[in-house]
């Protein structure tokens, strides 16, 4: 539901609904998805001119998707970094 609002341009909404999932996905041990998450939040953030804070978002989304052998994520997080 958040890729859809940010997808559509609702960013606030978006925003909400993936720390939402992030929150939930902490609580079961799902960090690879958090970092998923992480990845749309840091979109997020560039699109709102918070690039400080993607970039930042991206750092942590990274050390635990490395940490977690998430190497699909990683890829995506690099991918990030060149278009933020």
């Amino acid at each position: 539901m958040g890729i859809a609002a940010h997808m559509a341009g609702r960013l606030d909404e978006a925003r909400e609904r993936l720390e939402e999932s992030s929150r939930l996905r902490r609580e079961v041990g799902a960090l690879p998805g958090v970092a998923a998450n992480m990845v749309g939040l840091a979109y997020i953030a560039a699109a709102q001119d918070r690039r400080a804070d993607a970039l930042a978002t991206l750092d942590e989304a990274h050390a635990i998707a490395q940490a977690h052998g998430a190497h699909a994520i990683v890829r995506q997080i690099e991918q990030a970094r060149t278009e933020i």
